[in-house]
């Protein structure tokens, strides 16, 4: 019997290609995602035995549906990688984008999460797509590394909770991917991060299959890069000169300095 599996945010980028690659080892798939009219296309690609949920994840009562869907199902693997970014200074930008971001990061995570485990089974594994950002900070998309820097906390005490009847949670933290997710959030196109910093979603899969192989550690980064810059921005580095270099880098320019 075919071993199940649901992805959300699996429309495009790193939630596509982690469900595509699943399917590859085996896996019946449910693919998450609001665009239906890709999730058909999808699904058809991949083949019979898989299917969809058109969801808006920002929505509770789509949150609910999925949920219910988890718990009814009780699938062997959830991969929550829904989530979205927005770009700007937190005073500047649309109160109700931020709190539909954090519905979207935060909030249906944890339901979603809560639904999975709750009727979770030994052997089961649910992995959280967070962020390096979790680890940092980036000045301009304050409340993005935050709810990112949440999802890695949840997830390690979920994996101590759950790691005495063998059920597996882990967070899994890409850095810069080659995605849409810079224009998404609203960045120019010109000003994406460089290609020597960043990684395929491919390659980020790749850790991500080896941690539910592995089902060890509570927190993975997807490369050396991102292991590097961590260990450099934290241990070495002064707090306050990370979060300045961490600004200095982002795509929304802070308040300019007042004249004396």
């Amino acid at each position: 019997m075919s071993k199940t599996a649901l992805v959300t945010g699996a429309s495009g980028g790193i939630g596509l290609e982690f469900a595509e690659r699943l399917v590859k080892n085996g896996y019946q798939v449910t693919l998450v995602a609001r665009g239906e009219g890709k999730l058909k296309e999808h699904v058809a690609r991949l083949g019979a035995g898989h299917r969809y949920l058109a969801a808006d994840l920002s929505k509770p009562e789509d949150t609910k549906r999925v949920a219910d869907d988890l718990r009814a199902t009780k699938y062997d693997v959830l991969v929550n990688n829904a989530g979205v970014g927005v770009y700007g200074l937190f005073d500047q930008s649309s109160l109700e984008s931020i709190r539909s971001m954090m519905r979207l990061n935060i909030d249906s995570l944890v339901d979603l999460s809560h639904a999975y485990l709750s009727t979770a089974k030994s052997g089961d594994s649910l992995i959280n797509v967070a962020s390096t950002l979790a680890l940092l900070a980036f000045p301009g998309a304050s409340v993005y590394a935050a709810s990112k820097a949440f999802v890695t906390a949840f997830s390690e005490g979920l994996w101590f909770e759950n790691k005495g009847r063998n059920v597996y949670v882990g967070a899994l933290l890409p850095g810069v991917t080659r995605t849409n997710f810079h224009e998404a959030a609203g960045g120019a196109a010109g000003g994406r991060p460089p290609d020597a910093i960043s990684q395929n979603a491919d390659a980020v899969i790749d850790v991500g299959m080896q941690m539910l192989a592995d089902r060890s550690k509570p927190t993975v980064l997807t490369s050396f890069t991102n292991k590097a810059m961590v260990f450099f921005s934290t241990r070495l580095m002064p707090r306050k000169t990370m979060v300045s270099m961490m600004g200095g880098s982002s795509p929304a320019k802070p308040h300019p300095q007042l004249k004396s």
